[in-house]
């Protein structure tokens, strides 16, 4: 019998800036007790050997962010490798790197990677190479085409909503690449409308926002995806994620901890639910 896939869940250090609100931020030791109180199984945080100890010590794992261009990305891994990551999130280049140029250095990055022994995720992710989809598409063509492999991406569909101002259902126009969305091991859940790159889940006294529920559904149709290419035993990371106030965070939205907490639990629910369809 094969093992079924799992789905291990990890907090964002950015989403914990600033926590807890109105006091004295927290320690990284606290944000990480906090983290795995609220059952969170990882961390997520840039390239900083001490932080990713501090989730070691409390039995977590650690997925480590970094950015790179040509001239940084052998630096970058480096950095990334001595933080010991179950995986590395990389956003690539800029706005306006041509996707021949990106997928040229995404070839670039996978031999320093094994070499380092590092799963790394090309993020989709806006100001980056991957901004629009027809231009994460193009790049996934080209790397096929240089090299014979798929392109493993860390999908945060957040920026593709926004960039093509969908409206729901999203899945209709979001999950229309199901390989490369099933070959993922990496996916930042962060709830979006097509106007907005975050919406709150919550209205901080104990209801949810009309919002959440597309958010939800599109959720569950995208796990359903994800584990129709699943084999078994696959590992699938993926980040409750909201920004802090100053950023993506809003000064009327509620507290962003809270809601990745709830939105961390709202996604084992659909998990579970999907996983226990997937056939063996």
């Amino acid at each position: 019998m094969k093992t079924a896939p799992q789905l291990k869940q990890f907090a964002g250090f950015w989403t914990l800036t600033g926590q807890p609100l109105g006091g004295p931020e927290w320690s990284v030791e606290e944000k990480v007790r906090r983290a795995k109180e609220a059952g969170f199984d990882a961390m997520g945080g840039g390239a900083n050997p001490d932080t990713a100890a501090a989730a070691y010590r409390a039995g977590l794992e650690y997925v480590c962010y970094v950015d790179a261009n040509d001239e940084t990305f052998a630096e970058r891994l480096k950095a990334a490798a001595a933080t010991k990551p179950a995986r590395v999130n990389v956003q690539l280049w800029d706005h306006d790197t041509p996707p021949k140029v990106a997928a040229k250095t995404w070839a670039k990055l996978q031999p320093v990677a094994q070499k380092l022994k590092l799963e790394i995720d090309l993020e989709v992710h806006r100001d980056t190479c991957t901004e629009t989809p027809e231009k994460t598409w193009e790049i996934a063509r080209l790397y096929k085409q240089a090299t014979g492999k798929k392109c493993r991406m860390c999908f945060d569909f957040s920026h593709f909503a926004v960039v093509k101002h969908i409206s729901p259902p999203y899945a209709n126009r979001l999950l229309e690449n199901p390989d490369l969305i099933q070959l993922a091991r990496q996916m930042h859940f962060r709830p979006f409308n097509g106007h907005h790159c975050q919406v709150p889940a919550t209205d901080g006294h104990g209801n949810t926002t009309p919002e959440i529920k597309h958010y939800l559904e599109f959720i569950d149709a995208l796990l359903a995806c994800w584990l129709k290419g699943a084999k078994g035993g696959e590992v699938l990371y993926v980040c409750p994620e909201f920004g802090p106030l100053g950023g993506y965070g809003i000064s009327t939205f509620p507290n962003v901890w809270d809601d990745a907490i709830w939105l961390r639990a709202e996604t084992e629910k659909l998990w579970q639910k999907n996983v226990a369809s997937w056939k063996r």
